[in-house]
């Protein structure tokens, strides 16, 4: 692991998941669907952000059903 952060942004319309070893997630739908993020529904323009807890993150899958979202991941 790097000793600096690494934050990273993307936009995507595709399902994945968050690489694991995330120290800080956010996710915002800015689609016109409502998507999955970690097995919850995302509701257009609903954000969720996964803080620092002292340790890092496993991967977080999502479904985007047509939406777009906004993810940012810092690694």
């Amino acid at each position: 692991m790097d000793i600096l952060a690494d934050p990273t942004e993307i936009e995507t319309t595709t399902d994945g998941q968050t690489p694991s070893g995330a120290l800080e997630i956010s996710v915002k739908n800015i689609g016109t669907a409502v998507a999955m993020f970690n097995g919850v529904s995302l509701d257009i323009g609903e954000a969720k952000n996964y803080g620092f807890v002292g340790k890092a993150y496993k991967a977080l899958s999502y479904e985007v059903n047509g939406s777009k979202l906004r993810i940012k991941i810092t690694l």
